[in-house]
């Protein structure tokens, strides 16, 4: 469909009406510049009333992750491949410290409990499916001093209201000899 004017870059009477991603654009057939856009709507009766919609809307993401929480989130899964947990245990893991990130308790800690809540993560989750991973294994991973990541261990576990079993010395053992 043919409209009038002239592209301001090449001089052409050559506009056309063209239809991007449902999204209506004025474009030069010449030399395809962008004269004017159409407005992003999302469903047929937003296209009748002209409606402007977010992006983060018609896109279905999110606000993007802190960069704390990225941070993080990349730590929990470098100490999963390090240790060579399951991906099962990576999921649980990284989801224990997301859950953990949103509770007021865990806001205004300094950085550095924050960076061992990931480890934290880790071994409760070990923990639960009787992984034999010691605290002192996760301390020397993370050069954490054990009573730091023992009060932040305890704290994660009231918080989220996590069981966390105790390890078992005879799985402990069974594992360093088969090593």
């Amino acid at each position: 469909m043919a409209a009038r004017g002239r592209c301001p870059e090449c001089g052409s009477e050559s506009l056309v009406e063209d239809a991007h991603y449902t999204q209506q654009q004025l474009v030069c057939a010449a030399c395809g510049c962008v004269l004017s856009e159409g407005l992003l709507t999302t469903t047929y009766t937003d296209e009748e009333h002209l409606r402007e919609v977010a992006y983060s809307q018609s896109t279905g993401q999110k606000e993007q992750l802190s960069r704390c929480l990225q941070r993080g989130i990349r730590r929990v899964q470098d100490l999963c491949k390090v240790l060579q947990l399951p991906a099962a245990f990576e999921e649980t893991a990284v989801s224990y410290f997301q859950r953990a990130l949103q509770l007021p308790a865990f806001h205004l800690v300094s950085l550095e409990k924050k960076e061992l809540l990931g480890g934290c993560c880790v071994l409760v989750t070990c923990r639960q499916h009787r992984w034999p991973l010691t605290m002192g294994t996760v301390c020397s991973l993370l050069y954490a001093k054990q009573e730091l990541f023992a009060s932040v261990f305890l704290s994660l576990q009231r918080e989220l209201g996590l069981s966390v079993p105790a390890l078992s010395l005879a799985d402990l053992v069974t594992t360093h000899l088969s090593r």
